[in-house]
């Protein structure tokens, strides 16, 4: 009764399903898809806080949101990361590929070796990937695939990504 109460508000609503059907958003796309003022906004997300409606999580210098009711809370790292275009590219890439080196995924996702390895050191710290020693070779991997394809399938729709399709549509053949 008091969620219904809580989001009687048109605007407030409008923000809520937002963040429902695209876990993961940060501040300014929830600003931009919302075309709510930043004060408006920032009051609205804080009062759902408080009621225990949403939850954020911080990844570098975003606030992330979700809806408290998505299961994708549990997988919050891997889902920030795949709102970051060049995390998703690693990401994908390792999923279709399993296993690769700094420069194998820097080559596919068209990024420096240097900017790959800054992406896989944040996604190593966040456990979403793990890194395995061969020689003096790193290996990248996903420490959960099918958790990780699953956030890819389940929330499609939310990426405007055409790597995002192309994936989604080998993954459920597989």
């Amino acid at each position: 009764m008091e969620e219904r109460s809580a989001l009687e508000l048109d605007s407030r609503k409008k923000i809520y399903d937002l963040i429902q059907e695209n876990p993961g958003l940060h501040f300014r796309e929830i600003e931009r898809r919302t075309g709510i003022a930043v004060g408006s906004l920032q009051y609205h997300l804080d009062f759902m806080q408080k009621k225990h409606l949403i939850k954020t999580f911080r990844q570098g210098k975003f606030l992330r949101y979700y809806s408290v009711q998505e299961s994708v809370v549990e997988e919050k790292a891997a889902m920030a990361f795949l709102r970051k275009p060049s995390s998703r590219k690693i990401i994908i890439f390792l999923l279709n590929k399993k296993k690769a080196n700094n420069l194998a995924i820097a080559k596919q996702a068209g990024l420096s070796p240097s900017t790959t390895s800054w992406h896989l050191e944040q996604l190593v710290k966040e456990e979403v990937i793990g890194k395995e020693k061969r020689g003096r070779e790193s290996l990248f991997y996903i420490i959960k695939p099918n958790e990780v394809a699953s956030l890819l399938v389940e929330h499609k729709k939310s990426f405007v990504d055409e790597l995002v399709d192309n994936f989604v549509e080998v993954w459920k053949e597989i």
